[in-house]
């Protein structure tokens, strides 16, 4: 028989230590990236809810974790090409790959939206904010908070923070904002 991926949420309590909270579904392919928001406060899934994703290839399953330890899945998402990271800002997912494609789940909204932009090299998160650093010498950001959408196409609204007169390739960002 094939084997069976399950992504698992484990909870530390200091009386009794590591407890598991979660099991996923069995799942027929395997588990390239995990993602875990251990805490979403003031978020559409209320206040206690966590949330953990898991992809494969550029397919990526989202569950709600609930504080009785029972999940629900989100939503099933397609980034369209191999996902290469996979995170949480605040209650947003992110997913990116390297071929300059982003999406975004907006946990409010409940909207998954993908937006291509330049081939990706580098990114970090910092606050609300998602940096990318791209091949072209520019660093994109998204406020993932607000969740802009540009009003012309819906499009994700990125906006170029800096470019490199050179274009030499942005290859790794640190951001730490105060």
């Amino acid at each position: 028989p094939p084997p069976v991926y399950l992504p698992l949420a484990p909870r530390m309590k200091e009386t009794s230590g590591w407890q598991q909270v979660f099991s996923s579904p069995r799942l027929d392919w395997a588990i390239e990236r995990v993602a875990l928001n251990a805490k979403v406060l003031g978020g559409a899934l209320g206040d206690h809810d966590k949330m953990v994703a898991a992809a494969s290839s550029s397919e990526i399953i989202l569950w709600a974790l609930r504080a009785d330890g029972n999940g629900s899945e989100i939503g099933v998402f397609h980034l369209g090409v191999p996902v290469e990271a996979l995170f949480f800002v605040g209650n947003q997912l992110i997913a990116t790959s390297h071929t300059g494609k982003i999406g975004v789940w907006n946990a409010v909204t409940k909207h998954w939206q993908i937006q291509d932009v330049v081939p990706i090299n580098s990114y970090d998160a910092a606050g609300t904010f998602l940096l990318l650093g791209c091949n072209n010498g520019s660093i994109y950001y998204v406020d993932v908070q607000k969740f802009p959408l540009r009003m012309k196409d819906n499009d994700l609204l990125v906006t170029e923070l800096y470019r490199d007169p050179t274009e030499d390739a942005v290859t790794a960002l640190s951001v730490y904002l105060t």
